[in-house]
């Protein structure tokens, strides 16, 4: 027996029905629900409403799929077990749907708030620190990991550890995948279970290819052009290469790695995207600093399943009972959509208007960035809340990594790099923007520009 969920994006998405009964039809796994995947780019795209919610169900279908074709090539299959490979498929196909189960509300802007240390240690009294330990990993391979992955597993083990020892897979195996490890495999297991954990965490995973697509689809940003069906059918792997792509990707892989720079810098590095995610930030920091409970913490996501619509009537609430705050004046803003307008909003209008190395001058920018803002807060004579230097909200989402992208041809792989599909076409890391009040924009660049060839001596 079976349930089908229509998704816009995979058409019909079938899943099992004990997974539908012991996963996705339990409350912490539809809080994702309400945790939008793009946090407040909704404010610039609007049909970007999208949710955790959603993309889990996409990445266990992307999962599942190109697992499912794996398992028709016969030299995945070749010396393992059909016991074994229905195995590493239940603990993908869990842990696809249960890997963003600990995102915090509006994702990544929250996840700042998790205590780190906390975190692991409660993975160390639920077990976690020592299964890693006990398949020789050691405590960097957690301690790495981003604030909502350890959250994650926090909740996979004490919410649904029985649910999951119920469908035959072992909770902290499903944990290793989202931290992207396979506990089996490092134990010296077969070749297959760690690219179990490949097809969820890697520069090629599921994961990845679901919210590239997702977004786009769904923002109607339409820069990306490349045949997702095809690329599925591309999976491959290799006892000693791991997961890979067949030669038949070549002629989508070029369009994949166009089209994911694109969607970064038009999408999510989109100068208003930009803005309207640093406000929602500056705002939960304000929240934070002028209120006795912190506006996200373990417990408030475990026991309260606090979501974005949960911490968004928090900040209406604080903002009307302190009318005078700075946080009331940025929720305001943020409410009535008033952004401040940058100083450039693209990398030809900032080639033209930085007089100076612009690549120094972009370094010196953000790691000088409160001082700067302080600077320009005093020259333009306005709070220092009305001045922003800002180069990414989500550095660890840059492209760049994706060069590295595996081709197998021959019985063994390169790097698309390395079969010239990616020119010499480098990533262009972002240029920092820089958020002031209307009218000051002109202003705002001759100050930081002299500024900058005082310091710097003209260099």
């Amino acid at each position: 027996m079976a349930t089908q969920i229509k998704d816009p994006v995979h058409g019909y998405i079938e899943l099992d029905q004990p997974l539908v009964d012991r996963i996705v039809d339990t409350r912490a796994f539809q809080r994702l629900r309400y945790v939008r995947q793009l946090s407040a780019t909704h404010l610039v795209y609007p049909g970007a409403n999208h949710t955790r919610f959603e993309h889990s169900l996409g990445v266990y279908h992307l999962g599942r799929t190109v697992f499912e074709k794996l398992r028709g090539q016969s030299y995945f299959t070749r010396n393992t077990d059909t016991d074994s490979l229905d195995e590493i498929q239940r603990t993908l196909e869990c842990a696809c749907l249960l890997h963003d189960v600990g995102h915090p509300p509006f994702s990544h802007l929250a996840e700042q708030f998790l205590d780190r240390e906390e975190l692991y240690d409660r993975l160390e009294d639920a077990g976690l620190v020592g299964a890693f330990a006990e398949a020789g990993l050691d405590e960097g391979a957690i301690r790495t990991a981003s604030s909502h992955e350890l959250l994650g597993c926090l909740i996979i083990i004490e919410e649904f550890g029985e649910a999951l020892q119920a469908l035959g897979v072992d909770p902290y195996e499903v944990c290793g995948y989202v931290l992207g490890y396979s506990l089996v495999f490092e134990r010296g297991g077969p070749w297959q279970y760690g690219l179990g954990a490949q097809l969820l965490h890697s520069p090629i995973d599921v994961d990845r290819l679901d919210y590239i697509t997702r977004d786009n689809r769904m923002t109607g940003a339409d820069v990306l052009s490349f045949d997702t069906s095809r690329m599925v059918d591309a999976y491959t792997a290799h006892p000693e290469e791991g997961l890979a792509l067949s030669e038949k990707a070549l002629s989508t892989i070029g369009n994949y790695l166009e089209g994911r720079i694109a969607l970064y810098m038009w999408v999510t590095q989109h100068h208003k995207s930009v803005y309207a995610n640093v406000l929602l930030r500056e705002m939960l920091a304000e929240l934070d600093s002028i209120t006795a409970v912190r506006p996200v913490t373990i417990d408030q996501v475990i026991d309260e399943e606090i979501d974005d619509n949960t911490l968004m009537e928090r900040l209406r609430k604080t903002a009307r009972e302190q009318p005078e705050s700075t946080l009331a004046a940025l929720y305001d803003r943020f409410r009535a959509r008033r952004f401040h307008k940058t100083c450039w909003k693209h990398r030809i209008a900032y080639a033209d208007r930085v007089d100076a190395d612009r690549e120094a001058f972009g370094q010196w920018l953000v790691g000088n960035a409160t001082r700067l803002e302080a600077l320009l807060a005093s020259e333009l004579d306005v709070p220092t809340h009305e001045v922003w230097i800002e180069r990414s909200y989500v550095p660890e989402y840059e492209p760049g990594e994706l060069r590295d992208i595996p081709i197998a041809y021959g019985g063994t792989t390169r790097s698309v790099g390395d079969w010239g599909l990616y020119g010499e076409r480098a990533f262009d890391t972002p240029i920092p923007f820089v958020f002031v009040p209307d009218g000051e924009k002109k202003r705002a660049t001759k100050t930081l520009v002299e500024t900058f060839h005082a310091e710097y001596g003209g260099r």
